[in-house]
């Protein structure tokens, strides 16, 4: 099949799941083009793109906020849809990719959509906002699938009116990769090792609340000083999380966590919303437990057998004090479920994107006749 996919927040989770679901299509004998926006675009995923063997790569400048500035981007997007197709498939990541690839897609182009947690999940934001209601119509009326990330996020979909027909749940899968043993990770880190380490990984912004986990930590910290907090990512709330966290939060900025991830002892996730968090996989996947808040893909996790408390979206620093607190004081030792690292891996995340093109690009050619 030839495949056109399409991102604008190039980085973090939805840049993760791109790249890697490129690379699967690649391997499966696909030609694959991407179209990626430069401005908040991380390194990290710019060296890993080009580093691909795609059929055509090209940056296509479109901002995260709703404006004017949107026709042209479109009217872009539509021109470079046209010189470097035809596609089989046109797959927009992320809201706003996700609707100017939907817009700008030919007749002749099956129309995919995957979200990475809508933004009506945000319970600061009130659901029945325009976006909401732009979200639905476009899940309506130009959309021949819509993947989920979580049954939580296709629950939520459902709820706001998508089409259940064209609703499929693919979670993100993961990788191989080299990783530190806990002795060489917590020399990376400067961390002792009698310490007891809580992570942290994910950009420092309102959905992960990053000073939520800096208060927490602090108040811990302050129980007991062997307790204490990493936080491995970067973004506006940074200097904010630092000033917090105090001693309390070691503060390591934007790496790679996934080799790291032996040297903690507990990895916490107080996101406010979450369609299904790469970083949450890939603890449970080094055989951590987990502290996180009700959010998408923490029941998922839970089914394949990943140890996880859960708190509720709104529960104060205090209350997460307690929570990490009780779990220091239980000490659970590192354990898998072998079935958990089949059940999340991106080679069957692949796989089942692929079959939903499959049917995508039939139901397209259908209702064309």
């Amino acid at each position: 099949m030839h495949i056109l996919l399409v991102i604008e927040p190039s980085g973090g989770g939805s840049g993760r799941h791109v790249v890697d679901l490129a690379q699967g299509l690649i391997e499966g004998g696909h030609d694959v083009s991407l179209i990626y926006s430069p401005v908040r675009a991380e390194p990290r995923f710019e060296a890993e793109v080009a580093a691909l063997p795609l059929q055509h790569l090209e940056r296509l400048p479109m901002r995260r906020a709703v404006g004017p500035w949107d026709i042209g981007a479109l009217i872009a997007l539509r021109r470079l849809i046209a010189r470097l197709g035809p596609f089989d498939i046109v797959h927009g990541h992320s809201a706003k990719a996700g609707a100017l690839a939907r817009l700008a897609a030919p007749a002749s182009s099956a129309r995919i959509y995957t979200p990475h947690a809508l933004t009506t999940l945000n319970p600061v934001e009130v659901g029945a906002t325009p976006y909401g209601l732009i979200e639905t119509l476009l899940a309506r009326l130009v959309s021949e699938a819509v993947i989920a990330v979580s049954d939580e996020e296709a629950s939520h979909a459902a709820h706001r009116g998508f089409p259940v027909e064209r609703l499929h749940t693919i979670p993100n899968g993961l990788t191989a990769y080299d990783s530190l043993d806990r002795t060489a990770a917590r020399r990376f880190m400067g961390l002792p090792d009698e310490a007891w380490v809580v992570g942290f990984v994910g950009r420092l912004i309102p959905q992960k609340d990053p000073v939520r986990f800096a208060q927490a930590l602090s108040l811990a910290h302050a129980r007991d000083p062997r307790i204490l907090g990493v936080m491995i990512g970067q973004g506006p709330l940074f200097d904010e999380a630092r000033e917090i966290g105090g001693h309390a939060v070691h503060m390591l900025g934007a790496l790679d966590a996934r080799p790291l991830m032996p040297g903690f002892d507990l990895f916490a996730m107080t996101s406010r919303y979450e369609g299904f968090s790469y970083a949450m996989v890939e603890a449970a996947a080094a055989a951590l437990p987990l502290l996180t808040s009700e959010v998408g893909g923490v029941s998922t996790l839970a089914r394949a057998g990943a140890r996880i408390d859960r708190l509720p979206v709104s529960a104060s620093p205090r209350a997460w004090a307690d929570a990490v607190t009780a779990a220091f004081q239980r000490r659970t030792p590192p354990s898998i479920s072998p079935a958990l690292v089949e059940r999340f891996s991106a080679a069957r995340m692949t796989a089942d994107t692929v079959a939903v093109y499959h049917l995508a690009h039939a139901r397209r050619w259908a209702a064309r006749g």
